[in-house]
This record gives C-alpha cells, sequence and structure tokens, in this order.
C-alpha cells in the first residue's frame, strides 16, 4: 500500500489499520518528530525505511530532511519508484530542481506532470518559469496560452506576458500589449502600470487618466493616488494634491518607514512648506494616527510639531511614544530636549532624572540635567551630576572635556579660583584649543585688575594669549571679542579696544549688558563721555553678568 498520495503541512492522519501495531507506532512517533520540527525525525525515518523499506512516504520526508542535494534526490527517486503516480513527489522533486538551478531536469519532471495532470493551471505557471530559465520564451508564451484558455484573462496572466517581453528587452512590445490587454481586462494594477509608464514619458494626462480610472475601481488603490498626486502637484492643482497624498499617508498599506520619508522629503521644501503650512499640517496630523505607535512617525511628527511652535502637542505626542516604548532612550532624550528648549527647567530634571535611573550610561540625561539644576542655581546638584558623567566615563574624552569645563565654570561661581583653573587646566590638556574654556579662563583672570597697566604683567599676558586663540578661531563672536576688547582695555590698548567693541556691537554685542559696559569704560577713558553715558545706561538696563 502506498503511505501517502498528499502533502499535509501539519497533521498526518493514518487511514489505515491494516499495518502492524510496531510499524504504525513507529511512523507516528517518527511524522510527531517531524511536525515538531525535532532534529530526531531524519533518524527515525531512517530507522523505519530500514525497517519498512516500501514505505514511499518515509523516503519523501527523508526527502525534505535532508541537507545533501544528492542524497535529497536519490530519496525522492525512490519514494517515486515506489509511487509512481504520487503527484506531490514529483512536484517536490521538480522544485528543488529548479531552486538547485537544475532547469533541464525540472522542465522533464514538469512536462510529465502536466501530460499527467493537463487539467492543472498551477503547473503551467511553474513550467513558465522554468521555460525562462532555459532562455525559451516562446513556449513560456504557449504556456500562458493554455492558461488562459482554461482560466480566461487575468492579471497574473498580463503581468506574466508584460514580464517575458521585459525580459526579452522588449519594452515598447510589452507596453503595447498591456493596451490591448487592458482594453478587455481591467485591473487598478493594470491601470498604475500603464500610468507610470505614460507618467515616464512625461504624458502626464494619459498617465493621470489611468491613475483616475484605478482609483475609480478601488477608491484605496494607494499607487494610483501617489502618483495622480504628484501630477496635480505638477500642474499647479494644489487642492487635488493634498487630497490625494493625504490617502497614501493615512493608508494601512504604506510602511510607515516610507511615509517618514515621503514627509522628510518634503519638509525638505522650505518655501513648499511655508506657503502650504495648514495643509502640511493636516498631513502629518494624518500620517500620525495613520501609525500612531511607530517610533520613527511619532519622532518626525514630534519634531515638525515643535519646530513649528506646537510646543504641546510635540509633548502629547512624546508622551505617547514614552507610553508605548519606555525602554526608547532616543525618544526619552528628544522628551527631554523639548522641555529644555522651553526652558522648563523643572520638568527637564523630572524626565532626565527618569531616563538616568532606567537606562544605562545616561551620560546625556546628565548633561541636560546638570544645565537644568544649573539655571535653577541649584548648583551643588549640577556639580555632582558633571562628578558622576567622569565616573562613568573616565577615558572618555569629549565627556571629560564637558564636565571639566562646567565644573569650572561652578567652582567659580563658588569663589573656589584654584579649583576653578585647575578645571580648566584639565579640559585645556585635552584640547588646548578650546574656545569656550580659553575665553572663561582668560576673562576670569582679569578679575583681580581694576585698574589698566602700562605694560601687562604674566597673568594678562597668558590671558591675552588665550583670548587671542578664540577670536581667531570665531571672529564674530560677540562674547570672545569682548574678552579681548577688555583685555586690550587692561594693558592700556583702548584706541584697539574700542575699533573691537564697535565690531562686537556689529554681532550682537548690544543685547549684552556686560559688553556696553565694558565699551562704555573704554569710551570714557578715551574722553568721549557722551557717548559713554549712553552705553552706561543702556548697560544698566539690560543689566550685567558681574
Amino acid at each position: 500500500m502506498k503511505y501517502i498520495r498528499k502533502i499535509i503541512p501539519a497533521v498526518i492522519f493514518l487511514f489505515s489499520g491494516l499495518l502492524a501495531s510496531a510499524q504504525s507506532e513507529a511512523y507516528f512517533n517518527a511524522m510527531e518528530a517531524y511536525n515538531a520540527g525535532s532534529r530526531s525525525a531524519y533518524g527515525l525515518f531512517k530507522d523505519l525505511v530500514k525497517a519498512e523499506p516500501k514505505n514511499d512516504a518515509a523516503y519523501y520526508y527523508l526527502a525534505l530532511l535532508s541537507e545533501d542535494f544528492l542524497e535529497k534526490e536519490a530519496y525522492y527517486k525512490q519514494a517515486i519508484e515506489l509511487d509512481p503516480g504520487n503527484f506531490w513527489y514529483k512536484y517536490a522533486l521538480a522544485s528543488d530542481y529548479m531552486t538547485n538551478q537544475d532547469a533541464g531536469k525540472a522542465l522533464e519532471l514538469f512536462e510529465e506532470l502536466i501530460k499527467e495532470y493537463p487539467r492543472r493551471t498551477s503547473l503551467y505557471y511553474d513550467i513558465v518559469s522554468v521555460y525562462m530559465a532555459n532562455g525559451d520564451s516562446d513556449k513560456a508564451m504557449e504556456a500562458l496560452d493554455v492558461i488562459e484558455a482554461q482560466t480566461g484573462k487575468s492579471e497574473s496572466l498580463a503581468m506574466a506576458r508584460m514580464q517575458i517581453y521585459m525580459q526579452k528587452g522588449e519594452q515598447k512590445q510589452a507596453f503595447d500589449f498591456l493596451k490591448e490587454y487592458y482594453k478587455d481586462y481591467r485591473s487598478p494594477r493594470l491601470a498604475c502600470i500603464l500610468a507610470d509608464y505614460y507618467a515616464g514619458m512625461y504624458q502626464e494626462q494619459e498617465a493621470l487618466n489611468y491613475y483616475e480610472e484605478a482609483l475609480a475601481m478601488d477608491p484605496d488603490c494607494v499607487e494610483a493616488s501617489y502618483g495622480a498626486a504628484h501630477i496635480y502637484r505638477s500642474q499647479g492643482k494644489y487642492d487635488m494634491y493634498f487630497q490625494n497624498i493625504k490617502d497614501f499617508l493615512k493608508s494601512s498599506v504604506v510602511p510607515p518607514q516610507t511615509k517618514v520619508e515621503y514627509m522628510q522629503d518634503m519638509l525638505g521644501s522650505g518655501q513648499f512648506v511655508q506657503v502650504f503650512a495648514p495643509q502640511i499640517d493636516s498631513l502629518m496630523t494624518e500620517m500620525y494616527l495613520s501609525s500612531p505607535t511607530d517610533s520613527t512617525v511619532t519622532g518626525l511628527t514630534a519634531a515638525y510639531y515643535y519646530q513649528t511652535g506646537q510646543i504641546d502637542k510635540a509633548l502629547e505626542v512624546y508622551e505617547t511614544i514614552m507610553e508605548n516604548n519606555p525602554d526608547d532612550a532616543g525618544a526619552a532624550f528628544n522628551h527631554c530636549l523639548i522641555y529644555y528648549y522651553s526652558q522648563d527647567w523643572d520638568n527637564v530634571i523630572n524626565h532626565a532624572t527618569t531616563a538616568i535611573q532606567r537606562f544605562d550610561m545616561p551620560l546625556d540625561f546628565l548633561q541636560l540635567r546638570g544645565i537644568a539644576f544649573w539655571q535653577l542655581k541649584e548648583y551643588e546638584s549640577s556639580m555632582e551630576d558633571y562628578r558622576t558623567m567622569l565616573a562613568l566615563a573616565p577615558k572618555d574624552s569629549a565627556v571629560a572635556l564637558n564636565s571639566y569645563t562646567a565644573m569650572g565654570d561652578l567652582y567659580h561661581i563658588f569663589g573656589d579660583t584654584k579649583q576653578a583653573y585647575k578645571c580648566y587646566d584639565k579640559a585645556l590638556r585635552i584640547n588646548p584649543d578650546y574656545a569656550p574654556v580659553l575665553n572663561n579662563y582668560a576673562y576670569y583672570l582679569t578679575e583681580g585688575y581694576d585698574q589698566p597697566r602700562k605694560r601687562p604683567d604674566a597673568t594678562l599676558r597668558k590671558a591675552m594669549q588665550m583670548s587671542l586663540k578664540t577670536i581667531q578661531q570665531e571672529p564674530d563672536n560677540p562674547t570672545y571679542v569682548d574678552t579681548y576688547a577688555w583685555l586690550l582695555h587692561l594693558v592700556g590698548r583702548d584706541v584697539e579696544a574700542k575699533a573691537m567693541f564697535k565690531h562686537a556691537m556689529l554681532y550682537g554685542g548690544k543685547e549684552n549688558g556686560t559688553i556696553l559696559e565694558h565699551y562704555a569704560t573704554v569710551l570714557q577713558t578715551l574722553g568721549e563721555n557722551d557717548l559713554a553715558n549712553v552705553y552706561f545706561k543702556q548697560a544698566k538696563a539690560l543689566g550685567t553678568d558681574e
């Protein structure tokens, strides 16, 4: 008797009660192991064919389990020899021949199967692939003719014929065929293929006609919505563009990443975004509502809301992100950043603290919290965060540079000049040209000087060397220019200092009370008292850092 006539992927039923109980049990155990994916199945079937050398099903399963192709082929042939009328044995071997790129042997078996099962349409699709692998496009077309005669016209047949033409390099013939075929058989996909073809030929109206036909057949056809949208945009019909692209963005068929990439490209078109801000806002909302738990979608949406000043919406999105992805460190950091840029220091501290407790190596969160503590004048807490950063990453030069810089400034606030300078020296050993440290270090060195000196001492010379480096790097930075100009004043070079301060005024110096006060002092020294008084008043109105 034959043990199998058809593949049953999950459960195998034993229909005969004629098997000896020992053989039935062995077959059952082997099948149980096979269905469970156990490695023992191969050995059990090997034992089974020793006990039952005419068990065709056992050879078939050995073929399925074997990793060596020659061995696999031998087992299939043994199963076929025992049961030559079994369709599935031959079909499996033919399919494996194709997988092993032996189209010749596959063709022999498929042709044999077609003779035995001429009404089984799926075989003709299989043999089309074999013919194409052998480069025999004419026979492939003949096989498609048989299918069409049996089943009628279909989208899959049209696509198969198109593929054959395209593989032969006959693009024009392919689309000529499809245009004729489409007259008798229409589908949204075929309409979109023709539309894309005409769009590529810059025949926009013809392309739009096909896209509209596709949408008439299937209003949810995203390929047609997308294609039509861009034709409407090129024609300046922006209401229709936004209507169609909105359908594309809210579709559940389109992958979230594709939507994000599309909107990123759109947001990069600055003038377009400004002109159509309300419509783009609506598109972002549609995209977000279609995938509210996808991190790429929510991340872009939150960033967009923040950049357009919709802070509350941005925070709502990030709260949703954190609810759905509590272990997303990037989202948590961006959430904190929104509070940071909004100068909501209490919330920066609260959310950064949660992140510090949740994530390993929370250096970025420690830095944000350290800055927030600083802004709230909780200087000891800020210092502690920078010390923690150093302890967590002792060999990270970037962390060390940032931490020593901040700690130097904090020690200066504490009035501990000695420790401040030690921290600055450590920072400069890491990067001798680091402008923020050079500027602050140089400026603080001037604090012991109330009056200009005829000759600069060693401290002022050191300060000038450091400050000069900063303006060489950033000549238009008003803070750096102020420090160097003030040093020029302290060494009696007020004419040069005045010129430097005038330069600083052009780049934001007028908004800083300390810079205005320094400028007024230089003008007063030069005898320009009326103008000096004007700047002293402006400085007083703004307030100074001193």
